[in-house]
């Protein structure tokens, strides 16, 4: 068995080799980032770093590609990954929609999407504690604050696309600015990362007029996503087999 290993892995280590030889992938990937989003993106004065973006870098230095970044709001990331414009996003979930333009690598981690809400609209509307009862009441008076390019699952998709709901929606793309909508209860709700809320939590204490819904909104794999006017499925598949290496368990993603 010992031996069957050694030589899978001077196997995988030829075909790496070979991969990045033959450059399957370019040697320059162009990525937009807007601002921190802990624990994944960390920008300060001109350095950006954090989980995930370390962990992109690791990836495609392993097969001689440089990861460059530029600063873009996030409102125009999608739409420059379709054109070709830019040819990497980071932490996507998986839609048909983006499938026409875009290639989706292997998922690197999963990603929890949980409703924040003032503690007295919570006292006010009790039946807030079922993702039904939520349901039902955003899309009847309830404004909520979200990223507007987010995908938060079938359900929430159909519900923000209401004209209603539209219309009470506040489109904001920084986190931190709709959790200070929800406490200043100009918003309804917000939707929020479960671990950028956790260590937002751990390093500034829990806002005690904040609760956090006892249901998760939605749950999902998150990937990398590539511009098919660019990168080519080749590339991604060389790119999955470092992205898969390295977040296997065991393996750190973060120097």
């Amino acid at each position: 068995m010992q031996l069957g290993w050694c030589s899978l892995l001077l196997l995988l280590s030829f075909v790496v080799s070979f991969v990045v030889k033959a450059g399957v992938c370019p040697a320059e990937l162009r990525m937009p980032y807007n601002s921190t989003w802990l624990p994944y993106v960390e920008v300060r004065d001109e350095a950006v770093t954090g989980a995930d973006i370390e962990l992109i870098r690791k990836t495609l230095a392993a097969v001689g590609t440089e990861l460059k970044l530029l600063p873009l709001p996030e409102s125009r990331a999608l739409s420059q990954l379709e054109h070709g414009q830019v040819d990497l996003l980071f932490a996507a979930s998986y839609t048909k929609e983006r499938a026409l333009y875009a290639w989706f690598s292997a998922p690197y981690r999963r990603e929890i999407n949980q409703l924040v809400v003032h503690q007295q609209l919570l006292q006010k509307y009790p039946e807030l504690h079922s993702k039904q009862g939520f349901l039902t009441l955003a899309s009847r008076r309830l404004a909520g604050t979200y990223n507007p390019k987010g995908f938060y699952g079938e359900e929430f998709e159909v519900l923000k696309q209401l004209p209603a709901v539209i219309q009470r929606s506040l489109a904001i793309f920084d986190p931190e600015q709709r959790l200070e909508l929800v406490l200043s209860q100009r918003a309804d709700y917000s939707i929020v990362d479960q671990n950028w809320l956790e260590l937002r939590n751990k390093q500034r204490g829990p806002e005690a007029m904040l609760a956090v819904l006892p249901f998760i909104l939605y749950q999902a794999d998150i990937h990398l996503m590539f511009s098919k006017k660019t990168v080519t499925a080749a590339c991604v598949d060389a790119l999955n087999v470092q992205l898969q290496q390295k977040t296997k368990p065991g393996v750190a993603t973060r120097s």
